[in-house]
């Protein structure tokens, strides 16, 4: 039965695991000493009993947290170390059983007793490890049998990461270590590359196999990194296999390798400079934090590492990933575009290479400057007997290296390093024949020079040579060669905007004046995204120049567009002409680009762009009247079809842009908001409501909510006093849109909330002088967003929600207190419940709990007495969850909501009462690890920001275009 019905078998062992967590230790005591008593029956038995109580390890250790209440997994793992010696003597009698008489245990008993093992290894008595003889039988009799040699890495990288009260063990870590060390040196030397030519199942072993050795290796140098260098004749051929299994195949197995480089690279540099370093302590955020050594004893130790940290350089250099700013696809409409990487595995990868080679530049600058020229040298000229077959992919990977240690060598070196690597880039792309080649070579070209803003700043020829070659790049039309020229332009203008617009040595005028000259034959081949973004930085060259300077900069260099404009303006005045503007598809797209361009200068210049703005204001917003009408007769005539024609979607383009344009105005705003929105506002606000509340849904632009979301928190002041007629115009017509479902039209789902946040938060006196019908309508669709499906919505929602009812609290009067909650407190504390009970809302756990307690805290304190009193709050709670969950007794309702009230006041507590009680409903079922997802969040945000404090004290560490540099872009 054991070998035919192994499924079902597992589901009976996965039942009695779930009985005994119910019934062991108090109705059951003797459950392990009885599963161990039976292994004399049979092996096969043995091996399922050995299942059994992995799984009952895992169920406690591993899920514990998340599938029992917390007193009951703290009874249980005390439980099971207290009967751990009857399961160590089932595990060793077996494992003896095989020494003594090889061939008497079956191989599949065996492999399961290791695997049990290493899965009890990382939580039992240290006793059972250290005081026994396991280590040595592990490498002894485990570790040369193929078929038991993964199982054995896997014990034995358990016993490698123990850190915990492990001090006392030292001498005994460092046999295992030395052991381990002596087993890999009988290895073949090869096999880590050679692994890929092998066979099948032989190739796949190796690969797990490596995996295994490579986090064996590294969790005994990670975590006990001094006692491991003081054994040096065992560390560096550690360290050296490594390496070899650095240069394998294996995704995952390099992965691990390149962190534990970045972590190593990164203890030797630190320890290699000023004492400050060290006094981070604890709070580096390093598993290696060491001992601090005298000047002498790091340069030994930097001499020792030194040929080992030439080959990890090569291997990194050779294997570099693509780094985000390279990263380009084809849109929607076709166009090329650079993508914002996610947090993929491919970016933290590219972060912790980066960061490796950073620490290697500093550890030798000088070895790392000669490898990386050596390599360029033999990319770029040695090789020209095989141009015909020349692959771009190792030139890629070396120019990525290259643009990732920006800023880690010493501006002199830097200087002399970039000239050489530009200059036999720029051979070799005069060598290379085809378009392809070419394009490969120069997008490389302009990722590196984009990558040293520093030495563009300090050499004002060579970066008007590279502005000028950007130019010339901008006109091949290879794919992607483009949109990587205007975004190099871009991030070049952004670093040093300042060289732009003073006039340098030998120059007869600041470079922004002499642009307008070619602009037109720049821009020529672009497509209209990519003349969005070369405008884009071009705005950024204005926003360095004096503030007198900046009106006339913009206009000289939107000079071009402004002509289109007007000869747009005259096309659409003269007469009888609007049908035919409106059914131009060439003049809409013009205009649209017109808008996108000025929206960009906006973004990059801000508030001075003040006159260019009201230069085309009146007649935008006739254009966009315009384009209001002719959209909303043709649906009234030929219904929603008409929104599929090719013109429409252009008119509606237009009216995008126009609100773009105008929001990204006022957002940029700031101190002038005020006073340029009594200007700008108030002839566009009762047009756009009139259009969207008038307009079918299919035709309304979601981009109207995030405007008004801008005039709220901008000009909250004024904006109060419309809040009233903009919840009449658009938050019931969009309410309406959006209830029926949880897909349709998300746009608007997303910006509705956003407005809502932006008026609770600026204009929150606004929302008591409505009437009483907008009211609920805005608490409704705040305990609507609560139970959408789309979490970005959900938590809009709970987060407008939990602001709402904490300013409601704390800043108004009690008359007006009482009032509300009377009509709306038992209403949102139902619908919080039911959120928080339901497993499709698990991502909202912490700000649902949060509401709730506040709900509950205002009741304890007295707060809302007369509007909710404390004994009928806990009546209604009473009964809803009684009636909720029928499988609920008396006494455990009684025991929640007394406790909700008597925790209330230790919010640390009150949450942890909440998630003990949502995994007693077993309501959560496999979903309860979203209850910890808020400390899990917590404490990775703490650990991202000691590692940015290190970061910052290391040059190079923080990329040049990170937001935290933006000072430095001012720099002359």
């Amino acid at each position: 039965f054991a070998t035919t019905q192994k499924h079902f078998l597992t589901k009976l062992n996965e039942t009695l695991v779930q009985i005994v967590k119910q019934e062991w230790p108090h109705a059951w005591e003797n459950f392990i000493p009885d599963l161990c008593g039976s292994y004399k029956t049979n092996q096969l038995l043995c091996e399922n009993n050995l299942r059994i109580l992995n799984m009952l390890s895992e169920e406690i250790f591993t899920f514990g947290k998340s599938h029992m209440v917390s007193k009951k997994v703290v009874k249980l793992k005390e439980s099971l170390n207290s009967q751990f010696a009857a399961i160590y003597e089932l595990c060793n009698f077996i494992l003896r059983s095989h020494v003594q008489s090889p061939g008497s245990v079956k191989p599949s008993l065996i492999i399961t007793t290791l695997s049990t093992l290493a899965n009890f290894l990382e939580w039992i008595a240290l006793g059972f490890i250290f005081e026994t003889d396991l280590i040595q039988m592990l490498l002894l009799h485990f570790w040369d049998p193929l078929e038991y040699r993964i199982e054995c890495a896997k014990c034995l990288n358990e016993i490698a990461c123990l850190h915990d009260g492990v001090q006392q063990y030292q001498p005994q870590m460092i046999l295992c270590f030395q052991g381990v060390v002596e087993k890999i040196q009988q290895l073949p030397e090869n096999i880590p590359q050679s692994s890929a030519g092998l066979a099948g199942q032989h190739r796949i072993f190796w690969e797990v196999f490596h995996n295994q050795v490579a986090l064996l290796l590294t969790g005994f140098l990670k975590h006990h990194m001094d006692a491991m260098e003081a054994q040096s004749g065992y560390m560096m051929p550690a360290l050296k296999y490594l390496v070899r299994i650095s240069m394998g195949p294996n995704e995952e197995t390099f992965k691990i390798c390149v962190e534990f480089w970045q972590t190593f690279s990164a203890r030797v540099y630190l320890q290699n400079q000023s004492p400050s370093f060290g006094a981070m302590g604890a709070g580096a955020p390093l598993l290696m934090d060491g001992m601090r050594r005298d000047a002498n004893q790091q340069r030994e130790r930097l001499k020792l590492y030194a040929p080992l940290l030439a080959e990890v350089r090569q291997v990194l250099i050779s294997k570099m990933v693509k780094p985000p700013e390279v990263t380009i696809k084809e849109n929607e409409e076709g166009h090329i575009v650079r993508v914002e990487e996610e947090d993929t595995d491919e970016l933290a990868l590219y972060k912790m290479m980066r960061e490796a080679l950073i620490y290697l530049t500093h550890l030798d600058p000088e070895h790392m400057e000669n490898l990386v020229l050596q390599r360029v040298a033999h990319e770029c000229l040695e090789r020209k007997d095989t141009l015909e077959r020349w692959c771009p992919t190792m030139l890629n990977h070396l120019c990525w290296a290259i643009g990732s240690i920006s800023g880690a060598m010493q501006e002199s070196e830097e200087k002399k390093f970039v000239v050489s690597v530009i200059r036999d880039l720029l051979k070799l792309c005069d060598l290379k024949k085809g378009k392809e080649n070419k394009a490969a070579v120069a997008s490389n070209i302009m990722y590196v020079v984009g990558q040293y803003p520093r030495f563009l700043k300090a050499h004002w020829k060579f970066l008007k040579t590279v502005i000028f070659k950007l130019f010339e790049f901008m006109h091949e039309t290879f794919p992607g060669v483009q949109q990587m020229a205007v975004d190099t332009f871009l991030r070049i203008c952004q670093k040093c905007k300042k060289k732009f617009v003073v006039q340098q040595s030998q120059e007869p005028a600041p470079f922004i004046e002499t642009i307008p000259q070619h602009i037109a034959q720049d821009i020529s081949e672009l497509e209209h995204l990519q003349i969005c973004t070369f405008f884009e930085a071009v705005g950024h060259m204005i926003s360095a120049a004096h503030v007198e300077q900046k009106g006339r900069l913009i206009s000289l260099n939107l000079a071009l567009f402004n002509e289109k404009w007007q000869s747009v303006l005259q096309g659409l005045s003269a007469t009888g002409s609007l049908e035919n503007f409106v059914q131009n598809h060439q003049v809409l797209r013009e205009i649209s680009l017109i808008l996108r361009v000025n929206e960009r200068m906006v973004v990059a210049v801000g508030t001075a762009c003040h006159a260019q703005l009201a230069n085309i204001y009146c007649d935008m917003l006739k254009i966009y009247k315009v384009c209001s009408d002719f959209i909303s007769h043709s649906t009234a005539q030929q219904g929603v079809q008409v929104m599929n024609f090719s013109n429409v979607r252009l008119l509606r383009n237009v009216k995008r842009d126009t609100l773009r344009l105008v929001r990204s105005f006022l957002d940029a705003a700031d101190a002038a908001a005020p006073e340029i929105a009594q200007r700008f506002v108030p002839p566009l606000l009762e047009p756009v409501l009139a259009d969207y509340r008038s307009n079918i849904p299919q035709a309304r632009d979601a981009e109207v909510l995030d405007l008004l979301a801008v005039l709220a928190t901008r000009i909250s002041a004024s904006i109060s006093q419309e809040v009233g007629r903009i919840f009449e115009m658009v938050l019931e017509c969009t309410c309406d849109m959006i209830k029926g479902d949880f897909q349709s039209y998300p746009d608007h789902r997303v910006k509705l909330y956003d407005l809502l946040k932006a008026i609770n938060a600026h204009c929150f006196q606004a929302l008591f002088y409505l009437p009483e019908a907008q009211v609920k309508l805005y608490v409704d669709s705040l305990i609507w967003a609560m139970k959408h499906e789309q979490p970005q919505v959900a938590d809009s929602g709970l987060q407008v929600l939990s602001e709402f009812l904490q300013k409601l609290l704390t800043s108004t009067p009690s008359t007006m207190n009482v009032a509300f909650f009377k009509q709306y407190y038992f209403l949102i504390l139902q619908d919080v419940l039911c959120v928080l009970t339901d497993t499709s809302h698990k991502s909202g756990f912490k700000l649902q709990q949060h509401i709730l307690l506040q709900l509950i805290v205002a009741v304890e304190n007295g707060t809302l007495a007369e509007a909710a009193p404390k004994k009928q709050v806990m009546e209604f709670l009473f009964n809803l969850i009684g009636k909720s969950f029928p499988t609920l007794n008396q006494s455990q309702v009684e025991i929640f909501v007394l406790n909700c009230f008597n925790k209330s006041r230790q919010p640390a507590e009150f949450q942890q009462h909440i998630r003990d009680f949502l995994i007693q409903l077993k309501e959560w079922g496999s979903h309860e690890s979203a209850l910890y997802e808020a400390d899990r969040q917590a404490a990775q945000d703490e650990q991202q920001q000691l590692d940015r404090q290190l970061r910052m004290q290391v040059p190079g560490l923080i990329p040049q275009y990170d937001a935290s540099r933006q000072e430095e872009m001012d720099d002359l």
